[in-house]
């Protein structure tokens, strides 16, 4: 595969890119601190004994590390001792079995902070991203910038939320061996320290350094995913695949997905790169601390200074404390970049919604009366509204057909009637008060919809036309519906009856409604419901349907040329 060739960043581009960068750091609404606080405060609220697991396991995990070291040590002086070897002896055994009990201890509470727990905070986490996207202003869905978010959002409680939980356990743990190990050297000479902790920090700045690069061109790429996302959908998506066959779509699908995949790995490539230089650089950096020290340590052993046992300890204490600095750098690089993510999160669940969802109005109970008074409507980012300083009002009782060209704005109209949509001009009136003065959940009680998107879930036929459980589900009411709606005897003539479920490529047991079946499911789903006001959207076959019926309908929307 060839590399796709991106525009690499000239010095103006390069000091652009870092000048927004700055400018979004210093906007984001989180820091650290408060990110770490939150974090803690949600794996609380998921499972107390996973976080009790964190803060008491990185002391098992250390000591247990600095005890094999002393044990080295005593071990060395007990062969090489020969005056003084009952005491040390003791303390050999002593060490030992303190490693083992540690070792053993560490295990059992690592053991517990175990996939399961992971998955259950991981879950607990991305079930408030699902309510949110669930329960958000419809219209946010729409937008771009928010799906962007999502994305972010996804990919943050997918791969980083846990791991920065995990993290501070191992960052804990660094910090107490930080502690122990600086002071074992600081014990032989305090420029031991400058040996370790310099080159340790200058590792830390050439990771930060990266991660910033990495974290500033994510824009960049993010739309690639979200394409690369969709594709992979819409390939499987049943409800494209006779499309798929009978247009000759495989092409389309291999190409979008090579362009998009080919697109993303050109800043992959990009990223390799930037990534090995630094690494190179690190290493330089860290291997000239690690021979100034290993060579001090020598040079104190071969003029006698120190003995066998504490050349040992110095040198494992070494090692162990350029690893631990190095790793607590890199953590804490880590760490930040982790806080950023779990920032998107937080940020995506903070996105604000313009309707009403504390306390509103009581809803009118009986007469109901829509007005729109000079509504317009412009969808995010175009050019001109969809609909434009339009005013009517409807009343209890009656029946309109809106006719209308495709795209003339009749599907948008029906949004805004039942509130997916708030008018960017004028106002939508509900007898005689603003409908946002409503909460807009009780609002959307109003209302039974047939939209020209039927979505199907992968339930009983009962349970999609209810909406709750078969067991909570009003057998007569659905019976009488499912009548109502021409689909009765349809479902009558199934093994399982209204059991039956949908979704074929989830269940084998389910079946696949034809298109004029969904329609009439989505219909009894409307019956069902039986909100005040019943909205049609585009349903030709529903109207003449309703017709034979007489059934009355509040407010349906056509999209044909004569009205029935």
């Amino acid at each position: 595969m060839n590399r796709v060739k991106i525009e690499k960043y000239n010095k103006e581009k390069k000091k652009a890119a870092w000048k927004k960068y700055k400018a979004e750091r210093a906007a984001r609404k989180y820091g650290f601190w408060e990110n770490v606080r939150y974090i803690v405060s949600e794996a609380w609220k998921t499972d107390k004994l996973t976080v009790l697991a964190i803060f008491t396991g990185f002391f098992f995990d250390r000591g247990c590390s600095i005890a094999g070291m002393f044990l080295d040590k005593y071990v060395v002086d007990f062969v090489m001792n020969e005056n003084d070897r009952l005491n040390i002896g003791i303390i050999v055994i002593a060490l030992i079995v303190g490693e083992r009990v540690l070792a053993e201890l560490s295990n059992r509470v690592n053991g517990y902070n175990s996939w399961v727990s992971a998955k259950a905070f991981t879950r607990h986490i991305q079930m408030k991203l699902v309510r949110k996207s669930l329960y958000t202003d419809y219209e946010n869905m729409e937008r771009t910038n928010v799906n962007d978010a999502a994305q972010k959002a996804l990919t943050a409680t997918q791969q980083v939320v846990y791991n920065m939980l995990r993290d501070m356990k191992i960052m804990l743990g660094d910090i107490l061996a930080f502690a122990a190990l600086g002071g074992i050297l600081a014990y032989l000479n305090p420029i031991m320290l400058l040996f370790v902790a310099v080159p340790s920090y200058l590792s830390y700045r050439i990771n930060i350094h990266k991660m910033d690069w990495i974290w500033n061109m994510s824009d960049n790429w993010q739309g690639f995913d979200r394409q690369i996302n969709y594709i992979n959908g819409a390939s499987r998506d049943i409800k494209s695949a006779k499309d798929v066959r009978i247009f000759n779509l495989p092409h389309y699908f291999r190409q979008a997905m090579k362009r998009s995949f080919e697109n993303r790995l050109g800043w992959y490539e990009q990223q390799d790169e930037w990534v090995f230089r630094h690494d190179v650089l690190e290493q330089i950096v860290l291997w000239t601390g690690y021979l100034c020290s290993y060579g001090y340590v020598v040079y104190r052993a071969f003029t006698g200074s120190i003995g066998a046992g504490n050349f040992v300890l110095y040198f494992n204490a070494i090692s162990l404390l350029s690893n631990t600095v190095h790793n607590l750098a890199d953590h804490y690089s880590g760490f930040k970049w982790q806080s950023d993510n779990v920032s998107f999160a937080r940020e995506f669940y903070d996105i604000p919604d313009k309707t009403n969802r504390g306390k509103g109005e009581p809803l009118p109970t009986d007469d109901y009366e829509i007005e729109f008074k000079n509504v317009s409507y412009t969808y995010y980012k175009a050019d001109k509204p969809t609909i434009r300083n339009l005013s009517f009002t409807l009343r209890k009782g009656e029946r309109l057909a809106l006719v209308g060209l495709n795209g003339a704005g009749k599907t948008t109209l029906i949004k805004l009637k039942c509130g997916l949509y708030d008018p960017t001009e004028g106002e939508i009136l509900l007898n005689g008060k603003p409908v946002n003065a409503y909460n807009r959940d009780e609002y959307f009680t109003l209302f039974s919809a047939v939209f020209q998107d039927i979505q199907e879930l992968p339930v009983s036929i009962a349970e999609n036309i209810s909406g709750v459980s078969y067991e909570q589900t009003d057998k007569e009411k659905l019976t009488r519906c499912m009548k109502q709606a021409g689909l009765y005897e349809k479902i009558e003539s199934l093994p399982d009856k209204e059991r039956t479920r949908l979704v074929r490529n989830l269940y084998d047991d389910a079946i696949e409604l034809s298109g004029g079946q969904k329609q009439k499911m989505a219909l009894a789903k409307a019956l069902y419901k039986n909100a005040p006001i019943l909205l049609l959207d585009e349903p030709t076959a529903a109207l003449r349907f309703f017709k034979e019926q007489g059934k009355r309908v509040y407010f349906a929307q056509a999209g044909f040329n004569s009205l029935l």
